[in-house]
């Protein structure tokens, strides 16, 4: 052993300390920004290398800090966050845009100042069905079956299971001026509007106010737009003064606030005056679930082979293309012409244009229904949207397929670049 590394063993004594969980103060910064971190740690350790991980399993930081075990400090975790005792504030680095983790297990996102592409990482929806601390907005996996409609980002959340597999994979792509936010963010224009496409991956399920009308002006504006998510868009929630706390009473009567536009409802409630299916073509009720008695493919049927999404692929019409999902959204159809062809209600959508690439069974509330994967444009003068309709197409059982891969490749290159995304079929007619 040489003495450099005497002194640094002297210095910074090996502890078999390790980080049982944690969270930070804040989602999302930018870099350069200060973040606090509240680590519990499995026994008391000076200097401890706090280290912060890429999605490649790369340490980009580091930061040594005293660490020790944390016990929760609240009656109510999940509402009102565990308090843990502050461990350290850091100063980050001017890191690339991206999903990092501290420790290799807690997230934080760092964000860009002129991105071109802008991917929203889902925190409403992993903090909605956590249940650290003991409850989520969900009755079966909270304590005594009883969920709570408050719950807090102030705890230990984990990556997003519908998305973990796309941003691994994508980190590895070769586009440039990548970004990435929070749903958090979306409340605020500013944080998208220099991009030129937005990707929603996974389960984006549920959405403020602000951020759906924001959503909407970006594609109105001319951007586009690819939707990689299913059950999208589905709950209105709203979030406390201090934003560290997500609200969703799921039952209008229930909810305090007094305004009938914020109360925490499905956003296709009539009395919210809100439609999902005019902002992103899809809805959940018109599709459903697609493991259970749905009789369907478990996959994508191909419906129309000449689609630019499909460019070497070698589909053909009525191939499947395997993709397991829980849920799925549809658009609204009047029934089939032939066997592999879904009409769509154009004239009830409103659409300039729309065309269905693929297709599966669904099924909910003891019904049938129809998982459609779109294009469409709604306006001459408003982007395009791609919506895949699918929680599973950013998941393992999505991006664990090489098709896969390069169908969503091929979609956000032919988005970002503004090239044709309708079939020739559709071009023709929509010339005529």
């Amino acid at each position: 052993m040489n003495l450099i590394s005497v002194v640094l063993a002297i210095l910074f004594p090996l502890s078999k300390a390790t980080v049982v969980d944690g969270y930070c103060n804040r989602i999302s910064v930018n870099p350069g920004d200060s973040l606090t971190l509240y680590i519990n740690a499995s026994e008391i350790a000076s200097n401890y290398p706090l280290r912060l991980y890429d999605l490649n399993g790369n340490k980009v930081f580091e930061k040594r800090t005293n660490v020790f075990p944390q016990k929760i400090n609240t009656a109510e975790p999940w509402k009102d966050g565990y308090m843990y005792k502050r461990t350290v504030t850091v100063k980050l680095p001017h890191l690339k845009s991206g999903v990092y983790l501290w420790e290799d297990k807690i997230p934080i996102i760092i964000k860009a100042s002129n991105p071109k592409i802008i991917v929203v990482y889902s925190s409403n929806t992993e903090n909605a069905y956590c249940n650290s601390g003991g409850k989520s907005l969900y009755p079966y996996n909270s304590s005594d079956r009883v969920s709570s409609p408050i719950i807090s980002f102030l705890r230990p959340i984990g990556l997003p299971k519908h998305s973990e597999a796309f941003l691994r994979w994508f980190v590895n792509q070769p586009f440039q001026n990548v970004g990435y936010v929070s749903d958090q963010d979306l409340d605020f224009y500013s944080e998208i509007n220099r991009a030129e496409l937005i990707l929603l991956v996974g389960h984006n399920e549920y959405w403020t106010l602000e951020a759906r009308k924001n959503f909407d002006r970006f594609v109105s504006e001319g951007k586009n737009a690819l939707i990689m998510s299913g059950n999208t868009m589905w709950w209105q929630v709203r979030y406390d003064k201090t934003r560290t706390k997500l609200i969703c009473y799921r039952v209008g009567s229930d909810d305090p606030i007094r305004s009938p536009k914020l109360k925490t409802v499905n956003w296709n409630d009539p009395t919210l005056n809100y439609s999902i299916l005019q902002s992103i073509g899809v809805e959940f009720p018109l599709a459903g679930f697609g493991l259970k008695e749905d009789k369907g493919w478990d996959g994508f049927k191909v419906v129309n082979e000449k689609s630019p999404l499909l460019e070497g692929t070698n589909l053909v019409k009525g191939k499947i293309i395997p993709l397991k999902n829980d849920e799925l959204d549809g658009t609204l159809v009047t029934g089939f012409n032939g066997p592999y062809n879904p009409i769509v209600d154009k004239h009830s959508l409103g659409f300039d244009r729309i065309e269905i690439v693929g297709y599966d069974s669904t099924f909910r509330l003891n019904r049938y229904g129809l998982a459609t994967w779109i294009v469409f444009r709604k306006t001459k003068t408003s982007g395009t949207i791609i919506n895949t309709a699918s929680t599973d197409w950013c998941s393992e059982r999505g991006m664990g397929n090489k098709v896969i891969q390069q169908i969503t490749t091929t979609m956000i290159r032919k988005l970002l670049n503004k090239e044709n995304v309708f079939s020739p079929a559709e071009e023709v007619k929509f010339l005529q």
